[in-house]
């Protein structure tokens, strides 16, 4: 039987199904051209390039959070990825993201580094699908800052008379401030009333992989000068950052007192005299945020 006859047989046939294949079609994906994540303290940021119109932007941070940009939040902020039909323009995107500061697994250790997988989906007006994968480590950074250190005579040196002392500050090995005070044993405080001018810091700590983050050591050496043996004492600052968050995760702020003993170079001898010292401090984390957290777009 030819071709010809089985068609005039099929032909008009309820019986006989016909197969109809699909047209071929070239799938439309909404592809994102570039796609990375940068951090900076607890603060994450996105960057999108796309190089086609979409209609659906999310990024999902790996923390339980999302943000996303759609045709009608572009529309309602006025933001120029709309292009005033159903669509997101092709170009760059930039969405921001906070995170929250990880403890540590051992208590007192203070905070940790995290790692997250920041996911990006994007979707067109086709609903055609594109999907990136970024794995990001999150470091808080704290600024702590160190007031000026007041110092003053908690009792005589050397029986008595005037005083000669010459104060030296060093953070880390460098030498940033010399300073020379002469305080009188007639007036004899118990607290510090002497503020040495220039003595405040500021140090940026970064959380590492060990509890132990530290910044450079702050150090004070007193010498006060006599005519046989100079009378020495010095004052350094905790360096470790749990010694100031006290279980804070933010922003927290205290005072560092106490006694400073000097002593000549003779072994034998007991402490010539003592210093008071006082010094407030604050530490706050690092929150890198843009001022307007809309998201930015430019054009492509």
């Amino acid at each position: 039987m030819t071709n010809k006859n089985i068609n005039e047989i099929t032909f008009g046939n309820p019986l006989v199904k016909t197969v109809v294949k699909p047209n071929t079609r070239k799938c439309g994906v909404a592809k994102v051209e570039d796609f990375f994540v940068t951090t900076d303290s607890v603060v994450a940021k996105a960057t999108i390039v796309t190089d086609k119109k979409t209609s659906f932007l999310e990024v999902d941070w790996g923390d339980g959070e999302k943000s996303n940009i759609n045709i009608r939040y572009a529309k309602f902020h006025k933001i120029p990825a709309f292009d005033g039909t159903n669509s997101l323009l092709p170009g760059t995107y930039e969405l921001y993201h906070k995170y929250a500061v990880t403890p540590a697994d051992l208590p007192s250790t203070g905070p940790a580094p995290k790692e997250y997988i920041v996911t990006l989906r994007s979707i067109d007006f086709n609903g055609d699908f594109d999907f990136r994968l970024k794995n990001i480590t999150i470091k808080p950074k704290y600024r702590i800052n160190f007031y000026g250190l007041s110092v003053g005579l908690k009792n005589q040196c050397d029986g008595g008379g005037l005083n000669e002392f010459t104060v030296i500050q060093t953070v880390g090995e460098d030498v940033k401030n010399e300073w020379d005070w002469h305080p009188s044993d007639d007036f004899i405080f118990a607290i510090p009333t002497y503020r040495l001018e220039g003595s405040q810091q500021s140090q940026v700590f970064e959380v590492s992989n060990t509890s132990n983050s530290t910044i450079e050591l702050i150090h004070f050496s007193f010498t006060e000068h006599d005519k046989w043996y100079d009378d020495k004492g010095s004052l350094s600052y905790s360096t470790i950052l749990r010694s100031y968050l006290n279980d804070t995760e933010e922003n927290t702020s205290g005072r560092l007192e106490g006694t400073i003993s000097l002593y000549d170079s003779n072994p034998l001898w007991q402490a010539s005299c003592d210093l008071s010292y006082a010094v407030d401090w604050e530490i706050r984390l690092l929150v890198p945020f843009p001022s307007n957290n809309q998201i930015m777009f430019n054009a492509s």
